[in-house]
């Protein structure tokens, strides 16, 4: 990734931060949460929780230059994905199972312009994947045969009449080559990967691709490398990808905090044990997400001190976690939504109950996001219970390194990692 010039605010004047507004309309959605995101070193980061009016209009501000994909997303799971050249987006569609079928784009015209390339999604798939699939079956002399080959060159004139602005036709292209080089047609795909790798600016990151084309590229790798050391072939792809980027970038960072993300740990050791050493050992800047990713990797351990946790509001008078004095806790973070959770719940009541007379405290961290569930699930649960309605976007769940519900912590009286589980019943058995 080449270098850029940094010139002197006073040159430049306040424009350079860019900003631009946010703002949509959610028919059926009044008073009810919205995250607005943007893609951040390659990570969804979220910028804005708010809340719609009665109207179900909400509006929020990036304060920054940002060309790329902002997300919308709702308590339910829905998600919207909006394009734009740091210039405002104004929509309004329907929440529910119509949202991006009743989608309109008031202001905007990245978008506008990229809902040309959604409309051409369905015949291009057709092409690629339908068409040469029954073209096997048919002989060039049928009539069918025939028919596919007039709509295949009617997709291709659609494809080649329409024009792109210099933002959708690069998100285009990301997308066509990441097609290629999953589908094995296009041999020379994973180079063309690594040259937008080491040559691409901000743009990448924010794409909403690149996640995408650092497994392509891996899986790739995988596939056609040499030997049947899984692990070993890991390293080497990423040993190649590293040297190309360079580890001291940005660049090269997110990429090894992508695949710090998506290589299982528990299955693939040594390939994160390497690079968490490597990156401890560097002198350079390191990138706050990839910092994040080697705590994870590092941190919660048996022994070592969670974070504290400090309420928007005090809990039965406690400020934090550390005000909570015990000779044991036990952090459990679970969700309302969470079913796994529900079926935990009465044997954690049912624990509680010789934890409690023992000198223990329970502390349960929601990962809720509408706050009348919250209050709901929790009117009968005897414990302290918190939330910061953000669910996977918490970054208290970011401080424990928390992925899936329930999951359980025991710590001491100095807030030190006993025991994490999964399920109560595993303290339970643990028990002398």
């Amino acid at each position: 990734m080449k270098n850029k010039f940094i010139l002197p605010l006073v040159v430049l004047g306040s424009s350079v931060f860019g900003q631009f507004t946010v703002s949509g309309q959610l028919e059926n959605y009044a008073n009810k949460s919205v995250l607005v995101k943007i893609y951040e070193n390659s990570d969804l980061k979220l910028i804005k929780n708010t809340k719609t009016d009665a109207q179900g209009n909400f509006s929020a501000n990036v304060p920054k230059e940002y060309n790329g994909f902002v997300r919308i997303d709702l308590p339910t799971g829905e998600n919207l994905s909006l394009l734009t050249d740091n210039k405002n987006l104004k929509f309004k569609t329907v929440a529910g199972q119509d949202i991006m079928n009743r989608l309109e784009i008031i202001e905007g015209n990245t978008q506008k312009e990229y809902n040309k390339i959604i409309a051409m999604q369905p015949l291009n798939e057709v092409q690629n994947q339908v068409f040469p699939y029954l073209m096997q079956m048919y002989k060039p002399t049928d009539e069918f045969y025939q028919a596919m080959i007039k709509e295949q060159n009617r997709i291709n004139v659609l494809n080649k009449d329409v024009k792109y602005s210099g933002l959708v036709e690069y998100i285009k292209t990301l997308n066509d080559l990441k097609q290629a080089a999953q589908s094995g047609k296009d041999t020379q795909a994973v180079d063309k990967i690594v040259t937008h790798f080491v040559n691409d600016d901000d743009r990448l990151e924010q794409s909403g691709l690149f996640n995408d084309l650092v497994f392509t590229y891996v899986n790739t790798k995988l596939s056609t490398g040499q030997g049947d050391n899984v692990e070993e072939k890991l390293i080497a792809a990423t040993d190649e990808i590293l040297a190309k980027t360079d580890i001291t970038t940005p660049r090269g960072q997110n990429i090894l905090s992508t695949l710090l993300n998506i290589v299982p740990k528990d299955q693939y050791a040594g390939f994160h044990k390497k690079y968490v050493d490597k990156v401890n050992g560097l002198t350079c800047k390191i990138t706050d997400q990839l910092k994040k990713r080697v705590g994870q990797a590092t941190s919660m351990q048996v022994g070592s001190q969670v974070p504290n946790i400090t309420f928007d509001k005090p809990i039965n008078g406690k400020k934090s976690l550390y005000d909570i004095k015990a000779n044991q806790k036990l952090i459990v973070f679970w969700a309302s939504w969470c079913p796994a959770c529900q079926q935990e719940i009465p044997y954690i009541k049912e624990f509680y109950k010789d934890f409690k007379a023992k000198g223990g405290e329970i502390v349960a961290i929601s990962l809720d996001f509408d706050e009348t569930a919250f209050k709901d699930a929790t009117k009968d649960l005897p414990w302290y219970n918190y939330t910061d309605l953000l669910r996977w976007d918490s970054p208290i769940a970011e401080q424990f390194s928390v992925s899936s519900t329930p999951t359980l912590f025991l710590v001491d009286k100095d807030n030190k990692i006993i025991k994490e589980v999964h399920h109560i019943s595993e303290l339970e058995a643990a028990k002398k």
